[in-house]
């Protein structure tokens, strides 16, 4: 995987995840549960939320794409070198396993029942694809710098 590559990916991803936030942002001001192209929600779901709950919680759910967001900035921008690699690492790749999470959710629930969310499913796997190379690329990029071994000679 090239340099390029790895970075044009993380652009991608984060305007893909730009558009995850931009629908929670339209479900929390409309106080809607679900998210665009997901499965129906049933009506009886909107009775385990108090007043302004679902739209709480949509809030939040954009709130944690707009932190995947921030992630995917600081391992493109010089700013990386002063964090910590490994706990970037397990963030970035933390993302990745949600987003992959949510596309067999999504899709085994298509191939499985009649609920709905193939759009979305489909969007989850393009989603983990992009987060997935973007990881990749920050990890390569960023790999210690290997010490040569020092072969033992004959001490005679």
């Amino acid at each position: 995987m090239t340099y390029w590559t790895s970075r044009w990916a993380g652009y991608a991803a984060i305007g893909w995840t730009l558009l995850y936030v931009a629908s929670k942002v339209h479900f929390a001001v409309e106080g809607r549960i679900g998210v665009t192209g997901g499965p129906r929600v049933a009506a009886a779901a909107y009775r385990d939320y108090g007043p302004g709950e679902v739209a709480q919680a949509q809030w939040a759910n954009a709130g944690s794409g707009l932190l995947i967001v921030l992630l995917i900035v600081i391992s493109l921008l010089p700013v990386r070198r002063r964090l910590p690699r490994v706990a970037l690492l397990v963030l970035l790749w933390a993302c990745v396993v949600m987003a992959g999470a949510g596309a067999v959710g999504m899709l085994g629930g298509v191939a499985f029942t009649e609920r709905g969310g193939a759009i979305f499913g489909g969007y989850c796997a393009v989603w983990a694809a992009l987060l997935m190379i973007a990881a990749f690329g920050f990890q390569r990029r960023t790999r210690p710098a290997r010490v040569p071994l020092v072969e033992l000679g004959d001490p005679r």
